[in-house]
């Protein structure tokens, strides 16, 4: 019997060459890093806002929706995005503080403490949709403390004000004791009766009946000895 001839291009190649197609399909896709949720600022407080951006959104999205819970409830949608000129369209959770941006983020102005919450998102590529969820925490900014130069003011402030009460009060005293009358220093005079002086007046005669008229003493000024003087 003869040899039968090898002939190039036969059923070998093509299964090979099949083998190869399927090897290539079958291979791995490359593996999508997930989506998550970045809060900025990390700790929002009342009376600020705060962005919840989307980290590695689907680059192919057609739309994205916030909701105020941790499901895609439609009456806890805010708002849903369209990228693009076309117009979002507001959810009943909207309160006119919230706006979307670039990347399918979510912005809040005016945070209050009922913010506080789970807000979750449905993004939608062509695929398959993708939803995440994030808890939002608000908390109340904390109250700047003095600084020690400011406590060294108010101490000082204090302590100059107790003084000058002090220099006013001195200054009142002193001007209500300079209007009060001040003593003299003439001596006091004292007057002390005298008896009448012998010789003084009509000599009564004999037998006579006693003068009708009065007898007055004098009052003459006594002098202060110097025992007195030192008892003021």
């Amino acid at each position: 019997m003869g040899r039968i001839p090898h002939r190039p291009g036969g059923p070998w190649t093509g299964i090979l060459l099949a083998a190869s197609v399927l090897g290539s399909c079958l291979q791995p896709a490359p593996a999508q890093t997930p989506v998550s949720i970045v809060l900025t600022p990390p700790s929002p407080a009342v009376g600020g806002g705060v962005s919840l951006a989307p980290q590695n959104p689907p680059q192919d999205f057609l739309s994205c929706s916030w909701y105020r819970s941790a499901t895609t409830d439609e009456t806890s949608r805010i708002l849903t995005y369209f990228p693009g000129p076309s117009t979002d369209q507001t959810g009943p959770a909207h309160t006119g503080r919230e706006t979307a941006g670039p990347g399918c983020a979510l912005h809040i102005a005016g945070l209050t403490l009922n913010v506080t919450g789970s807000y979750a998102v449905k993004i939608e590529p062509r695929t398959s949709a993708v939803t995440i969820t994030v808890h939002l925490p608000v908390s109340v900014a904390p109250r700047p403390g003095l600084s020690a130069g400011a406590v060294a003011g108010i101490v000082i402030g204090l302590l100059a004000g107790a003084a000058l009460v002090g220099v006013g009060a001195y200054f009142l005293y002193s001007r209500c004791r300079n209007e009060t009358p001040k003593e003299t220093g003439a001596p006091v005079l004292v007057y002390e009766n005298l008896p009448p002086t012998a010789g003084v007046g009509p000599v009564a005669q004999p037998g006579s009946p006693p003068d009708p008229s009065p007898t007055y003493q004098t009052l003459q000024p006594r002098q202060q000895d110097v025992y007195e003087e030192l008892k003021k």
